[in-house]
């Protein structure tokens, strides 16, 4: 093996072995913490420091504009672009929101994680079954008060060659049914430092841009193409001006 193979080696074991003991150290305690809390609130600040620790150990770091456009105690529906499987650990932790986040159903049968997901009150939707979909957003949509959020990734799955996909329509649906704001947020710069594929997470900065309330009270499933393109568009405006390789 050369240096470049020894060093790439090196940093995978490394980012593998960080993210392993944070979730043996962390898992076993949030565990124990849902025999006294079922609201899901507890178990999530300790996923706050999981994802954290994992940033911090690999050099991750975190810039955050906008945050005087929310409020910890309100419920919001934010929905973002999905650069990479650092996003939700960047947003997890930068924003005050106890989030759900709308996950793949397969992801609950991850060991150790999938019972996390659980535990934290994330949303798990089948995707190949819409109708069943719908009704568990519904069922949790009702959770969605004094400051617990859900989260969408608006192209429902990673860029695959860091650039802005098109976006589905579950997180706008879900916002005007549930009558919670909107509320677009850009991430950037993610995708570089763990681009699909990669096993290793390099050290830089994520950029996350939390953008105005959209308030859902004009909209309907019939107009609902309308404000998803004005989601869609500010996230693609920032992107143009941070970083226009990814639009």
């Amino acid at each position: 093996m050369n240096t470049e193979s020894i060093t790439q080696f090196m940093l995978t074991v490394w980012s593998l072995s960080t993210t392993l003991v944070s979730t043996l150290l962390l898992g076993i305690p949030a565990l124990l913490v849902t025999l006294v809390d079922r609201t899901g609130r507890v178990p999530y600040r300790i996923g706050q420091l999981w994802a954290r620790f994992i940033l911090r150990t690999n050099g991750v770091r975190l810039q955050v504009e906008g945050m005087e456009n929310i409020s910890g105690k309100e419920s919001y529906v934010f929905i973002s672009n999905h650069q990479s499987n650092l996003d939700g650990l960047a947003v997890g932790t930068a924003l005050p929101s106890p989030l759900r986040f709308v996950i793949k159903k397969s992801l609950l049968k991850l060991p150790i994680m999938g019972q996390a997901f659980k535990l934290g009150r994330m949303i798990p939707i089948d995707r190949s079954d819409g109708h069943k979909a719908v009704e568990t957003i519904n069922q949790y949509a009702r959770e969605l008060k004094n400051g617990i959020s859900a989260y969408f990734f608006g192209e429902g799955s990673r860029t695959r060659d860091g650039r802005l996909q098109p976006f589905k329509k579950g997180g706008v649906m879900f916002s005007i049914a549930s009558r919670l704001p909107v509320v677009p947020v850009t991430i950037v710069n993610s995708f570089n430092l763990l681009p699909t594929g990669a096993l290793h997470i390099k050290r830089g900065t994520i950029r996350i841009i939390i953008g105005t309330a959209i308030s859902t009270r004009d909209y309907c499933a019939e107009n609902a193409d309308i404000l998803l393109e004005k989601v869609r568009s500010v996230i693609a405006d920032n992107l143009r001006k941070y970083s226009p390789q990814s639009v």
